[in-house]
C-alpha cells in the first residue's frame, strides 16, 4: 500500500519535484503503520490504515471530513492525500509533547487550551451526528471474546453522559500528550481517527483540565467513562492482536 501510494503522488494535493522516496518507518503508532516521506524539501506522512479499523469504531470518511473542516486554522497536519486505505499529510516538524509540558501552566492556559476552545466552536453541521458513548462502548463489547467484569460500569456511565443535555462540539478522543506537536507556529494536533462531535469536556478531561462549571459528579461520571472506553480500547486490541 504504501509503494501504491507514493506511485500516485501526482493525485496528491500538493506540487512536488518528483515522486516521493521513503525515509524511515516511523514509531509509535499503536495500530496504524505510518512512514516519513519526501520529495525535494517536501516531507510527507503516509499512514497506511489499520485492517481493523471498523472493528475499533473508527469512521475515515468523518475522520477526514472533520480534518478537512479544520484545515484552515493551522491546527492541525495539512492533508495531501486521503483514501479508504491510507492517509497522507504534511510532516509537521517540532517537539512532540509529554506529561511535563501538559502539567506547564503557560502552555496548557497559553496554548492549548484556546486553540481547543477555537476547535470547540465551529458549528456542526446538519449532516453530522451526535457521537453515542453507549453505542460505541457496546460495539466493542459484541466483539470481546469476554465480558470484562466493570462493563455494566461502563455502559451506565456511557448512557448517562449520553442522556445530557450537551451540544456537541469537535472532540479528538485521543488527546494524549504524543499526540500534540509543538511548532514555531504553535501547538499541532495529531491522529484524528477517533475524533467525532463528542461531549465538550471529553478532551479535557483526558488532560485533567474541566471548567468549574462542571459538577464533581459530572467530572467523575466523564473520568470513569474516559477510563472504561480505554480499558475497552485495551482489550479489543489486546483480543485483535492475538495476545488474549
Amino acid at each position: 500500500m504504501l509503494h501504491q501510494t507514493l506511485s500516485e503522488w501526482r493525485r496528491w494535493e500538493v506540487c512536488l519535484p518528483g515522486k516521493p522516496s521513503l525515509v524511515e518507518p516511523l514509531s509509535g503508532g499503536m495500530t496504524n503503520l505510518s512512514f516519513l516521506v519526501e520529495s525535494g524539501s517536501r516531507r510527507a506522512v503516509v499512514r497506511v490504515n489499520t485492517p481493523h479499523s471498523k472493528a475499533l469504531g473508527i469512521d475515515r470518511q468523518r475522520e477526514e471530513a472533520l480534518l478537512r473542516l479544520l484545515q484552515p486554522t493551522g491546527y492541525v497536519p495539512k492533508l495531501l492525500y486521503v483514501t479508504g486505505e491510507v492517509l497522507v499529510t504534511e510532516f509537521v516538524d517540532g517537539r512532540v509533547w509529554d506529561a511535563g509540558t501538559v502539567d506547564n501552566d503557560h502552555r496548557l492556559n497559553r496554548q492549548l487550551l484556546p486553540l481547543l476552545e477555537k476547535i470547540r466552536a465551529f458549528p456542526k453541521p446538519a449532516t453530522a451526528s451526535r457521537f453515542s458513548y453507549l453505542n460505541h462502548c457496546r460495539h466493542y463489547l459484541a466483539q470481546l471474546a469476554v465480558r470484562p467484569v466493570a462493563a455494566d460500569a461502563i455502559e451506565e456511565h456511557a448512557a448517562a453522559i449520553d442522556a445530557g443535555s450537551w451540544q456537541p462540539v469537535i472532540c479528538h478522543h485521543d488527546l494524549i500528550p504524543e499526540n500534540i506537536i509543538d511548532t514555531g507556529r504553535g501547538p499541532v494536533i495529531l491522529d484524528w481517527e477517533y475524533a467525532a462531535w463528542g461531549h465538550p469536556a471529553m478532551d479535557l478531561i483526558r488532560l485533567d483540565v474541566v471548567e468549574s462549571h462542571y459538577s464533581a459528579v459530572g467530572r467523575l461520571k466523564l473520568r470513569d467513562l474516559q477510563r472504561g472506553m480505554d480499558a475497552l480500547w485495551l482489550a479489543l486490541t489486546d483480543q485483535l492482536a492475538g495476545v488474549v
